[in-house]
């Protein structure tokens, strides 16, 4: 039991009221208690019942409130009735701690993403090849082209751009057959298929 605990006898109770009267076993004068700081609450509270009660100071009214428990051979634990406010406000206190750290590492981790940033070398992603299909096959920029570096080539009836199968090619048929399109709209067949170093 909670050394602060004191004991009493409840000497006067109004059912109808709920509010009886507690008479300290030190002699001080008596003390008044209502029925919801009296536990427990299934049990009728009777007339020259021994009472263990504690007393807290409402800050808010500047009064004292009186908590107590009948005796009936239970173990007593008596909590104050500001222990909710006390308790909201220390998790109040905490969480707003919570929300700083938070606050602070998100700008840290803002901060290191924004150096990741500034310094990131971006001459390394040149080499990337773009994704397949976007250009036709045996283009330089077509992934999984193959060399072409030993063929021979030689003019035929083909005379699109878009019917060349590789760079050299192009290049072949632009130097070398009459009638071929040099061009696709502006842009040359050659730099079509070949990347410009």
């Amino acid at each position: 039991m909670d050394i602060r605990a004191k004991r009493g006898t409840l000497v006067r109770w109004n059912q109808e009221q709920r509010v009886g009267f507690i008479a300290p076993d030190d002699g001080s004068d008596e003390l008044r208690i209502f029925g919801i700081n009296l536990l427990p609450y299934e049990h009728m509270p009777r007339e020259g019942e021994s009472v263990v009660y504690r007393q807290w100071k409402d800050s808010l009214r500047g009064t004292k409130v009186t908590k107590g428990e009948i005796d009936l051979g239970n173990p007593i634990t008596l909590t104050s009735p500001f222990e909710s406010h006390d308790r909201f406000d220390s998790e109040d206190a905490i969480s707003w701690r919570v929300k700083v750290g938070l606050v602070a590492l998100a700008i840290a981790f803002g901060n290191l993403l924004y150096l990741f940033m500034v310094n990131y070398d971006y001459s390394a992603d040149v080499d990337i090849k773009p994704p397949e299909g976007l250009f036709p096959p045996g283009s330089e920029y077509y992934v999984g082209k193959q060399e072409l570096q030993d063929v021979v080539f030689s003019c035929d009836a083909r005379q699109q751009c878009l019917q060349m199968t590789s760079c050299q090619e192009a290049k072949y048929f632009a130097s070398h057959c009459p009638g071929f399109e040099v061009n696709v709209g502006d842009t040359p067949c050659v730099q079509l298929w070949c990347k410009s170093n």
